[in-house]
C-alpha cells in the first residue's frame, strides 16, 4: 500500500485513499500519454536527413511535415530491405494500408524510445508499497531486464527473422510460386516475434527474482530442467511460422543456454549468501 509521504499527492505518514490512489495514477499516467503523443508526431513528421553542419556531414532529425519522408517510413523501408530477399515484391491490398503500417511503425518506435520514462512513472507509483528487499531486487535487475531484452530484439532480427524469410521465401522459389509480400502481415509478424523474443530472453531474470524472493527454491530449476527443456521447445514452436524445426531451434538453442545462465547465478548467489552468513554464526 503507498503512503501519502511517500507520493506526490499528499504529505503525512498514512495510507492513500482510493481515490488519492487513482488522482496518483492520472498523473503517472498523463506524463506517459503526454510523452509517447510527443514522440509518435516526432517519428511521423520528422525524417533523419544529410545535411552539412560547420563542414562536418551528417544525417540530423529535422521537420519533414509529410508521410512519404517520416522517420517512421525511413525505418519500415530499412526493415524491409534487410529482411526480405530482394526478389521479393511488397503489394499491398488496400489504399489505407500504407498509412496503417506507418502509424504501427510510429507507435511502435514511440513506445520504445518512452519506454524509460514509462519505467520510471512505474517505479515511483509502486515503490512506496514495496518492501526495502523487493526494492533492492528490481534495483539490481533493471539493467540486466533492459539489456535481455534488448539482446532478444536485436538477436531476433539480426539471425533469426533473415533466416526465416530466406528460408521459406527459397522454399516458395523452389515450387515456382511468385514470392509476394503483404505489407501489414509483414510488419504485424515482425514486431510481434521481436517482441516475443526479447520477453523471452528475460528468462533468467524471472528464475532469479523467484528465487530471490523465496517462491521457488533454487534447487527446483535443477530439478525439473527437462520440464523446462519441452516448455522452452514448445514455445519456439508456437513463435516460428514454419513447421520445418529449423527456426525453431534457432529460438530454443538460446533460451536452453539462458535457462542454464540463470541457474548459474541462483546458484552463485546462494554460495554468496551462505559465505556471508558463516562468519557471522560462528562470531
Amino acid at each position: 500500500m503507498a503512503w501519502a509521504g511517500d507520493s506526490s499527492t499528499g504529505g503525512g505518514d498514512r495510507p492513500l485513499s482510493f481515490f488519492e490512489h487513482l488522482e496518483e495514477i492520472r498523473e503517472r499516467l498523463k506524463v506517459v500519454v503526454y510523452a509517447l503523443v510527443i514522440a509518435f508526431g516526432v517519428f511521423l513528421t520528422f525524417s533523419f536527413q544529410y545535411v552539412v553542419v560547420l563542414g562536418v556531414p551528417m544525417w540530423l532529425p529535422l521537420p519533414a511535415l509529410n508521410l512519404q519522408e517520416g522517420i517512421a517510413q525511413q525505418f519500415f523501408v530499412a526493415l524491409r530491405r534487410w529482411l526480405v530477399p530482394s526478389y521479393v515484391n511488397p503489394v499491398v491490398l488496400t489504399p489505407w494500408e500504407p498509412v496503417v503500417v506507418q502509424f504501427k511503425v510510429a507507435l511502435f518506435l514511440a513506445i520504445v524510445v518512452t519506454s524509460p520514462i514509462s519505467t520510471y512513472e512505474f517505479w515511483r507509483f509502486v515503490a512506496p508499497a514495496l518492501r526495502p528487499k523487493e526494492k533492492r531486487l528490481i534495483l539490481r535487475v533493471s539493467i540486466p531486464v533492459v539489456l535481455l531484452f534488448l539482446g532478444g530484439v536485436v538477436m531476433s532480427l539480426v539471425v533469426v527473422l533473415p533466416f526465416t524469410f530466406t528460408f521459406l521465401y527459397g522454399i516458395a522459389i523452389a515450387m515456382g510460386a511468385a514470392p509476394l509480400l503483404q505489407l501489414q502481415e509483414f510488419l504485424d509478424f515482425v514486431l510481434l516475434f521481436s517482441l516475443a523474443f526479447g520477453v523471452a530472453f528475460e528468462l533468467p531474470v524471472v528464475m532469479y527474482g523467484l528465487s530471490v524472493l523465496g517462491i521457488v527454491e533454487p534447487e527446483f530449476w535443477r530439478r525439473h530442467w527437462r520440464f523446462a527443456v519441452i516448455a522452452i521447445f514448445f514455445f519456439g514452436a508456437a513463435i516460428t511460422p514454419d513447421g520445418s524445426g529449423v527456426t525453431m531451434l534457432l529460438v530454443a538453442l538460446p533460451m536452453l543456454f539462458l535457462y542454464v545462465g540463470g541457474y548459474v547465478a541462483i546458484r552463485l548467489r546462494v554460495r554468496n549468501t551462505t559465505r556471508n552468513t558463516t562468519p557471522a554464526k560462528s562470531s
